[in-house]
């Protein structure tokens, strides 16, 4: 590999002034750059795309780089969005993330989520993680709002009980309860589990 990246940098830099084609995405420079290991060039190309938050190809090559600049914590943000547009491309970044703590919750996400158990059901993997470890209401926090499907409702509502139980606002925590339940059910039955 050490003697491609020289040419996956010259490649880069040559396509550094081709603008972003939905129907060719891997011509642009941003993936080059991801395979140059040059992370925070490949950052810089990511942002210059119009819109790269809301098409999931462009938001898993961010998701991507901004894990491998700044861990895992940093991302979290970016891979609840990237479950709520495309479920089967946040399958795929998983495995070539490899981060042993993200696969692990995965693989108990697979084998305790009650779903339809297809891949489309990673789609509710942010809000059942909250539930799962909910240290991670403060970095799921910070995802931008979407496209206000199911699954993100269902992680907004998870946030909100996390905050309900602490100001021990049981009225309120009962109302937002059966929203969940009638929302999903498999969520529901997550978030009760562990509690």
């Amino acid at each position: 590999m050490a003697w491609c990246l020289p040419l996956w940098r010259a490649l880069a830099r040559a396509a550094s002034q081709l603008p972003f084609h939905r129907e060719m995405p891997e011509w642009h420079a941003a993936p080059l750059w991801m395979r140059a290991a040059e992370w925070t060039t490949a950052c810089d190309s990511i942002k210059q795309i119009g819109s790269w938050r809301r098409m999931p190809i462009t938001l898993a090559w961010m998701t991507e780089t901004v894990y491998r600049l700044q861990g895992l914590d940093a991302a979290w943000p970016l891979l609840a969005e990237l479950a709520w547009l495309s479920p089967k491309k946040l399958g795929a970044l998983m495995q070539t993330l490899g981060d042993s703590s993200l696969l692990a919750l995965r693989r108990r996400f697979d084998a305790t989520f009650d779903g339809d158990g297809t891949i489309e059901d990673l789609c509710y993997f942010p809000a059942w993680s909250v539930a799962e470890k909910p240290g991670l209401a403060t970095l799921l926090r910070a995802s931008e709002p979407s496209t206000g499907t199911l699954p993100e409702q269902g992680m907004r509502i998870m946030l909100e009980l996390l905050t309900l139980e602490r100001q021990g606002r049981q009225h309120d925590l009962v109302e937002r309860r059966k929203d969940l339940r009638g929302l999903h059910a498999g969520l529901f039955e997550a978030y009760i589990r562990t509690r």
